[in-house]
């Protein structure tokens, strides 16, 4: 019996066995199918992603190019529409060869054809902007023929995006039902049989739940952060949209770029990136509350789902996950500071789909970006704000060309013999349409449209020819220019520099180049090199604005600068204001015992004039020794001022 037993006890373990092993390799084997599904599925998802963007990008593109007026900038906005065309293509080729649905071979099918149809009409209106200059017939043709066929494509692509989500849950859920048959009958074989029967079909199940989880989390969820990826993201968007609408509540979405984390990848490596890229997310999710959803876009992009949100909410949202990455990261003894742009738009007020939301903070995070904000809110103008930044690019770039900009000249007056010693150039645009623009205007817009190299040279080349005018007319003076802190990435500054001063004959001390704290700590290490060079050179170099940087003593104590330019905010009120006082006399004190000399700016004042006298300053610029004046005025002023010609008695206000 015992035997009889034992012989039934191994055959029933054996048969459990077996069973296990064939319910093992059928979980397998599904679990490949449904790893193969999730996987072509996300390739199509992102081709079907790249068409959508693509045509978006193409539309952008003909709305832009006629209000193109130069040539170089037309055929740029061209080349940027053919080759978002060859990504269109590329992407729909590429779908075209992987394995489809019939449904999605109907859709592709549609594609194709709408394509060829639009082909045609699309073209028309490229080669209309390019040799038509009536605008107006230009966008009717956009508005009435092209665009509908475009936005014909883009619905058969949103459409296949849906189907391949829709595929994607499919597969999913049908894993998961036969997770569960697998489940159910591992546990009726093991009650039936023996309790390791039980233990194995336990076993069993939990891996096959496990893995189930598993393969659901990669089809959701962002495998670096653990938090919801884009396809997650637009699901939840789609729920929210219609709670909002049965509730009638409106909702937020908040999305943000993380500034200077490139900067961390190229200097730490993208490893300690991605540990900080964990840590954001994990920041962000506790800065909110569980009901709402932070999702990474890829990169350094996170959009925040916030229920509930309305325009008075939005400052207590946006400054708490601002707040959120005001303590420093820490990595091997370092830290490392990281701040973000966030830009937000809300649903129903402002946008009426998901697509929508998300593109409007876009916009709204580059204007925050652009402006130097923590955030900003999105408005239909800034779209406009965006092309009429475009054209005064473009405009700014002929204007170098056509010599529309000008310098004016600000002297700068010795302490010790009350007279002139060199003047500063300050640039301004004499835009034929716009007026008269300060450089506030247009620097920026030269800065982020790469144009800031040539403009520097114009700048520099003008201000060299007129000083060799002055000298010829008797005056011993210097010059000063100011540069940006994009100047500072160009390792070519030094060369270029050297070249001009041989053109004109200028001896290098003759010529102060200006930059400021800021400019030096956002590059140190080129910008180091840079001024290194220019100082070997024998050129002189000064701190613009100092005291409102953010460089310590010790960096100062480092830099080869032969001037500090006190800034006019301390300046300008320090004969009531004690503490700007006490400040300008320790930063004459400190610059005086580095061996450096010391420029105070904004100087309006007589009393500011003795102060400053008295205080030991060598040198001021400011409205009370002389406004900032063009050319001509410059020549007659050094003429005719006192500041040019001063007696040896008591100083007379000129």
């Amino acid at each position: 019996m015992g035997a009889r037993i034992g012989i039934g006890f191994v055959v029933v373990l054996a048969l459990m066995v077996v069973l296990s092993a064939i319910g093992l390799r059928y979980v397998t084997e599904a679990n490949q199918r449904l790893k193969d599904i999730a996987q072509i599925n996300n390739v199509k998802t992102e081709l079907a992603t790249e068409m959508h963007s693509a045509l978006r990008e193409r539309a952008l593109s003909m709305h832009t190019l006629p209000i193109l007026a130069d040539p170089f900038d037309k055929d740029a906005e061209i080349q940027r529409f053919n080759a978002q065309g060859t990504v269109y293509i590329r992407a729909r080729d590429r779908l075209e060869h992987m394995p489809l649905s019939p449904e999605e071979n109907e859709i592709l099918s549609r594609i194709l054809e709408l394509t060829r149809e639009a082909q045609p009409e699309v073209q028309a209106v490229v080669d209309m902007s390019t040799f038509i200059d009536d605008q107006t017939a230009i966008f009717d043709q956009i508005r009435s023929v092209a665009m509908p066929r475009q936005r014909a494509i883009a619905e058969q692509v949103s459409a296949l995006l849906d189907l391949q989500r829709q595929q994607t849950a499919t597969a999913v859920h049908n894993a998961e039902t036969s997770y569960g048959r697998v489940r159910n009958l591992m546990l009726g074989l093991g009650t039936a049989a023996l309790l390791i029967g039980i233990l194995i079909a336990g076993f069993v199940s939990r891996r096959a739940t496990h893995q189930a989880r598993q393969l659901a989390a990669q089809a959701m969820y962002d495998p670096l952060t653990g938090l919801a990826n884009r396809s997650l993201l637009h699901d939840r968007l789609e729920h929210e949209i219609e709670r909002s609408k049965r509730a009638y509540t409106s909702f937020g979405v908040v999305l943000m770029d993380l500034d200077r984390f490139k900067e961390v990848n190229d200097t730490l490596g993208h490893e300690v990136g991605d540990k900080l890229l964990r840590e954001v997310g994990r920041r962000f999710k506790e800065a909110v509350r569980a009901e709402d959803t932070v999702a990474r876009l890829g990169g350094d992009e996170y959009v925040v789902l916030v229920h509930d949100l309305d325009r008075e909410g939005i400052p207590a949202i946006a400054n708490k996950l601002l707040a959120a990455l005001d303590k420093p990261f820490h990595w091997q003894n370092q830290s490392i500071d990281l701040g973000a742009s966030l830009g937000v738009s809300l649903y129903p007020s402002q946008c009426r789909d998901a697509s929508e939301l998300l593109r409007c903070a876009d916009i709204a995070m580059y204007v925050a970006k652009r402006a130097g904000k923590g955030y900003a809110v999105y408005a239909p103008d800034q779209v406009h704000t965006n092309r009429h930044d475009l054209s005064l690019k473009s405009e700014l770039r002929a204007a170098i060309q056509a010599d529309q900009l000008c310098l004016y000249y600000q002297p700068q007056i010795d302490h010790h013999n009350q007279r002139v010693i060199g003047v500063e150039a300050l640039v301004r645009w004499n835009h034929p349409q716009r007026g008269f623009l300060a450089p506030d205007q247009f620097i920026p817009l030269a800065e982020d449209a790469g144009l800031i190299g040539p403009l520097t040279h114009w700048v520099l080349r003008a201000a060299l020819t007129q000083l060799v005018t002055l000298q010829r007319q008797g005056h011993v003076l210097t010059m000063a220019v100011n540069l940006s802190a994009r100047n500072l990435h160009d390792m070519e500054l030094p060369a270029s520099i050297s070249a001009l001063l041989a053109e004109h004959g200028i001896a290098p001390q003759n010529l102060i180049l200006e930059i400021t704290e800021s400019a030096v700590m956002a590059n140190p290490s080129d910008g180091l090199a840079i001024l290194t060079e220019l100082d070997r050179m024998g050129v002189t170099l000064a701190i613009d604005d100092f005291g409102t940087g953010y460089s310590s003593l010790a960096y100062l104590k480092g830099l080869p600068v032969d001037e500090l330019k006190i800034d006019k905010s301390f300046v300008k009120d320090m004969a009531e204001n004690e503490n700007d006082a006490v400040i300008v006399r320790s930063t004459i004190d400190l610059a005086h015992n580095l061996g450096l000399k010391v420029t105070a700016e904004g100087v309006e004042t007589q009393d500011a004039w003795y102060i400053l006298d008295m205080l030991g300053c060598d040198c001021s610029q400011g409205y009370f020794m002389g406004r900032p004046m063009p050319v001509e005025k410059l020549e007659a002023w050094l003429r005719e001022s006192t500041w040019s010609n001063v007696p040896t008695v008591a100083l007379s206000a000129p």
